[in-house]
């Protein structure tokens, strides 16, 4: 190696990448066709988050010497981190071909299968590695969180130990050795390897948030804030998503012990991050101490976001029977001209499930679903039930749109809405004459006002507020019926499922 390789490579090593690129640039210059210097041109370019130009060297390495791995790998890698997974995956068969025990490519192609949710190839690549070399890390602690992923406790464990057998020192290890005690019931081990995680990582956000979930299974809420508040803190890129745990976090709390300890953290919050639009409505329905008017729109869409994928499955598990009672109420208001096509909107659509219940009882119809989450709107797009989709606010949408529609549903969406005036009138200025609009509320019973902003986030209102607001705004109730929507932890959430007909158009306020 020459001395200005030598000193290219120490500049790498110290990270500063530009004064490395300057100096393997004018190297690559110097021998073109050489293949080392476009891979270390490639590799400065990288680091440096210019993924475009790291791969434009790579290739042309990989042009140099077709038969080298090390370009393949570097651009199966650098495609891998870009989440570009068909050509991370192309290149790395193309290395497997050449190589078929080759262990870079196996463990990337296993990291795509995991990033798929494919599970089963996942751990089928990276159990491939381990078989060929009992001694890589990498392998045992991927095979072990993918184990974990699956639910399967007992073996996430199992490879957990190993891995810390390899790498004593793996936090990655500890972690998934914690959580798989804690899913195990055996609470004292669990705290125990998360302990120690903090030991070589204690700005882990990561650490922090499963420590919350251990103490609060163990109902030592104390410690259950303390811990949610330090993953908020450390947090960093993911702080998005602590802030969403920790919300719920202090509704759960609130629930279990009263609102004075959660209070406490709620105040805290506010005041730590006074800028954040989501910290100061989740913080605002624990306190409650001033009129809110809606949820947070950043904050539902982060919410729905988060769950989009598990959406269906978790609302199964809760009972909710909102699109039921939706489709059933459209089933017994709804009049339909069979020679013309039935114009539906379905506010707040999430993955689909009112549309794909009303479709088979208004038959020809043209539908379109709108929602704030981009991530429920690409599980809706799988349902096949919707002719168009939008990733709008609904005020927004409504505001908008001048297409006027013959039926309208909200299907557990007005939770989501304290004061509903606004959004009734919008509603009635879609709608044509004589069009119908269905939608479910959930009851307070907490208190006589209208609507009530609750710890969990969501909005409960009065009945006799939403029968004034429809005669007001120039509807006439067909049918209201008092039903239990879902659960929320073991408790019966009811509310209404309402249907009302367009009879009169209002003009708006001045």
């Amino acid at each position: 190696m020459s001395a200005l390789e030598q000193k290219a490579a120490t500049l790498y090593g110290e990270q500063k990448y530009p004064e490395a690129l300057d100096i393997y640039l004018s190297l690559y210059k110097k021998s073109p066709k050489t293949e080392k210097y476009s891979i270390f041109c490639g590799n400065c370019f990288d680091a440096l988050g210019d993924s475009e130009q790291a791969i434009a060297f790579y290739k042309r390495a990989s042009r140099l010497n077709p038969v080298s791995v090390t370009s393949l790998i570097a651009l199966a890698n650098v495609y891998y981190n870009n989440g570009d997974y068909k050509n991370s995956e192309k290149f790395s068969y193309r290395i497997l071909k050449k190589f078929p025990d080759n262990a870079s490519a196996l463990l990337n192609l296993g990291n795509i299968a995991y990033c798929r949710g494919d599970y089963d190839a996942a751990f089928a690549f990276y159990e491939t590695v381990y078989k060929k070399n009992n001694a890589s890390y990498i392998a045992v602690v991927n095979m072990a969180n993918t184990c974990y992923d699956q639910g399967r406790f007992v073996k996430a464990l199992d490879y957990a130990k190993k891995a810390l057998k390899l790498y004593p020192s793996s936090v990655d290890a500890y972690i998934i050795r914690g959580n798989s005690y804690m899913e195990l019931g055996r609470y004292e081990k669990a705290e125990v390897s998360l302990q120690r995680a903090l030991e070589f990582k204690n700005d882990n956000p990561w650490i922090y948030a499963s420590l919350s979930q251990l103490y609060q299974k163990i109902e030592n809420w104390d410690k259950a804030l303390e811990a949610g508040w330090n993953a908020v803190l450390y947090a960093g890129e993911a702080q998005k998503q602590q802030h969403i745990n920790f919300g719920y976090l202090l509704y759960e709390c609130t629930e279990e012990k009263g609102v004075e300890i959660a209070a406490h953290y709620a105040e805290k919050w506010k005041k730590t991050f006074p800028d954040n639009k989501t910290v100061a409505y989740m913080a605002e329905a624990i306190l409650n101490n001033k009129p809110v008017k809606r949820a947070e729109k950043e904050y539902v869409k982060q919410v729905f976001d988060a769950f989009a994928a598990d959406f269906d499955a978790t609302l199964n598990g809760l009972e909710y029977q909102a699109p039921e009672y939706v489709a059933e109420a459209v089933r017994q208001v709804f009049k339909k001209d069979f020679l013309k096509p039935v114009r539906y909107l379905d506010l707040g659509c999430g993955t689909g499930l009112c549309a794909r219940a009303v479709k088979p009882i208004i038959g020809w119809s043209e539908i379109t679903g709108i929602d704030l989450s981009d991530k429920m709107l690409e599980e809706a797009k799988k349902k096949c039930v919707y002719d168009h989709l939008a990733s709008a606010d609904i005020i927004e949408f409504l505001t908008a749109s001048d297409k006027n529609y013959h039926l309208i549903t909200a299907g557990d969406v007005l939770t989501y809405f304290g004061d509903l005036q606004k959004l009734f009138v919008l509603v009635a200025k879609a709608l044509c004459a004589k069009g119908v609009f269905v939608f479910t509320i959930s009851e307070n019973v907490v208190n006589n006002d209208d609507y009530f902003l609750t710890p969990s986030g969501r909005f409960v209102h009065n009945g006799d507020y939403i029968l004034r607001l429809l005669k007001k705004n120039g509807f006439e109730k067909l049918y209201m019926e008092r039903k239990a929507l879902r659960n929320e932890g073991d408790k019966v959430v009811y509310g209404y499922v309402v249907a009302a007909e367009k009879i009169l158009t209002i003009e708006k306020e001045k």
